[in-house]
């Protein structure tokens, strides 16, 4: 499910994206801090939350996305209503509304709309149906259409990465409810079924169900971390619920190491192992600055693993980091720059100083007037 295109607006910052092309099923965001690269990702998140929640916040954001499912491609448009902070105490406070919505599907030279709503209408396959909910998106709302149904799928299909997240810390569930004791579904229905599951009660279901991927995992483990002789996802049984971590043995230790004591470096290693290996088939993965936590001797083989996986999903991901910008191919670097509120997106591939074989563009990259001038 590649992106190809996004544009975003958020009124109430003043903040606007211009129109960016993802050509790439790896794309490095790069620029100085502030300009707006994590922006970009949390701009991503909220379209998908839209897409796939039916309570969803949003205040006066407008959208554009492009993508591809399914070997069809689709356009998105979205605009909601921006409704201002209500500071009396008596006044009842207002909801922001989907003001304007659009869905096109491309086929070929043709160009069909599957849906069209604003204030007055709201059209599906070009036929007026009664008005549904204007702060829940169609997309979600209609989801079990044919015709939707798609669609919804593949905004389903993301994976955004954050370190600090509660699904990343030890975790306590049922597995009765959960699946974790439930015979195996195949690989790819684990994947889309969990992806709003804790990182370490999928990589425990992979120990327990899929041990070929869970071995992969392991060993990858073992090859960036030479220390490591073996690693496994505990689970205990307290108060009537399981909890679950990741636990690593090193070699000069017969002691297992739970997570509350691995090094963070470690920990983060981990779980983007096991995120990488449980996004589906088609879908997306979106890491914020890679290089949190990590040391380098971490770098080359997880490097090395997501470039990788990028044959058969995108990723879409930050980073500052010298040694990471330098080992991901240049064609795949996208430069970040912000005037005001205003944010550009520059393909490497349209920048001249960068489309050589120098073999240091990491330094030619940081010369450019639009990498160290990137906030005006």
């Amino acid at each position: 499910m590649p992106i190809t295109s996004f544009s975003f607006t958020d009124q109430k910052e003043n903040w606007h994206l211009e129109e960016t092309t993802f050509l790439e099923n790896l794309n490095l965001l790069v620029g100085i801090s502030g300009v707006g690269k994590t922006k970009i990702l949390k701009a991503i998140e909220l379209v998908c939350q839209v897409a796939t929640q039916s309570k969803c916040q949003f205040n006066g954001e407008q959208w554009k996305i492009g993508f591809k499912y399914a070997g069809q491609e689709y356009q998105w448009t979205f605009e909601s209503s921006l409704v201002k902070p209500n500071l009396s105490q008596f006044a009842p406070s207002k909801s922001s509304s989907i003001l304007y919505e659009e869905i096109l599907k491309k086929e070929g030279d043709q160009t069909m709309t599957l849906i069209k709503r604003d204030e007055s209408a709201f059209l599906l396959n070009n036929e007026e149906i009664p008005a549904l909910r204007k702060n829940e998106s169609a997309i979600n709302l209609l989801s079990q259409l044919e015709i939707i149904k798609p669609i919804h799928q593949a905004l389903k299909k993301f994976i955004f990465s954050d370190i600090w997240q509660p699904k990343h810390v030890g975790s306590r569930m049922n597995p009765s409810i959960n699946r974790v004791d439930t015979p195996p579904v195949p690989l790819e229905t684990f994947q889309e079924e969990s992806i709003k599951q804790p990182t370490v009660a999928k990589a425990y279901q992979l120990q327990q169900q899929y041990h070929d991927e869970f071995e992969q995992i392991k060993q990858k483990l073992i090859a960036i971390f030479s220390s490591v002789e073996d690693m496994k996802v505990e689970l205990t049984k307290k108060a009537g619920v399981y909890e679950f971590s990741f636990c690593i043995k090193e070699k000069t230790s017969e002691k297992w190491i739970s997570q509350w004591q691995m090094s963070a470096g470690m920990f983060r290693t981990i779980v983007h192992l096991v995120e990488m290996t449980m996004v589906p088939e088609g879908g997306v993965m979106v890491i914020d600055e890679l290089e949190n936590c990590l040391g380098t001797n971490c770098m080359p083989g997880l490097i090395e693993f997501i470039l990788n996986q990028t044959s058969r999903l995108q990723v879409i991901m930050t980073s500052h980091h010298p040694y990471i910008i330098r080992n991901i191919s240049p064609k795949t670097w996208k430069l970040v720059k912000r005037k005001g509120g205003q944010v550009t997106v520059l393909n490497a591939a349209d920048i001249e100083q960068l489309t050589d074989s120098n073999p240091d563009l990491f330094i030619r990259l940081t010369s450019l007037p639009e990498y160290e001038g990137g906030i005006s």
